[in-house]
């Protein structure tokens, strides 16, 4: 048997992924399942799953966050009292057309480095902490991964996940002077961003080489 390139098979993966962001900013916003797939092939370890960075060896490099460090005070406060809410993929916009949610791409304050296993974890999403709870890009990415090209997508979706896909309570709404907007796509513009961060990532990317 052939051995498996795993840096060509890390570089094939982020070329997908670098096709399905400009799709995605092109309109085709269904690109971004094509990059939560390419995510969990880099990155996601299972018992019948092993990521190209376990088989390289390298889940010791550092990957880019463009998320506002909220785990301290997400574990500090927490519950009754806490962080109620928290949207730190995207940004919200007012255009003609009314609100929307987008990917802030390089459009952010918050740029740091972390561990693979830290960005994995890292909290990207607070929604009611004493309802649904709080989702880390790992949570964002395994279930839209494993869950959203299913024909029965509610049936198994987490109470986290729905509340993404849904755009329930404090996510799926933005006051702006007044007028309270409905807005929706926060999970897809996610994934869009996790696709900048990883193409952001000079460790990733001189891996691949």
């Amino acid at each position: 048997m052939t051995p498996i390139d795993f840096r060509a098979l890390l570089a094939r993966q982020l070329c997908f992924v670098e096709k399905s962001c400009q799709a995605f900013d092109a309109g085709f916003h269904d690109e971004a399942i094509r990059i939560a797939q390419c995510i969990h092939v880099i990155v996601h370890d299972t018992t019948t799953h092993t990521s190209v960075l376990t088989h390289l060896n390298a889940r010791n490099i550092v990957l880019t966050s463009t998320c506002r460090d909220i785990a301290k005070k997400v574990r500090q406060f927490g519950g009754q009292g806490g962080m109620q809410f928290y949207s730190g993929m995207g940004m919200f916009e007012v255009g003609a057309q009314g609100a929307r949610y987008s990917p802030k791409l390089d459009n952010h304050l918050s740029h740091h480095q972390l561990p693979v296993e830290e960005w994995w974890r890292e909290p990207v999403f607070v929604q009611d902490p004493d309802y649904v709870g709080i989702a880390p890009r790992r949570d964002v990415v395994v279930n839209a991964s494993d869950s959203d090209c299913r024909a029965h997508v509610d049936a198994a979706l987490t109470p986290m996940f729905e509340s993404l896909v849904n755009c329930w309570g404090p996510l799926g709404v933005f006051v702006d002077l007044g007028e309270t907007m409905r807005v929706t796509g926060h999970y897809y513009v996610a994934l869009r961003q996790m696709g900048h961060e990883l193409l952001q990532s000079p460790h990733l990317i001189d891996l691949a080489k």
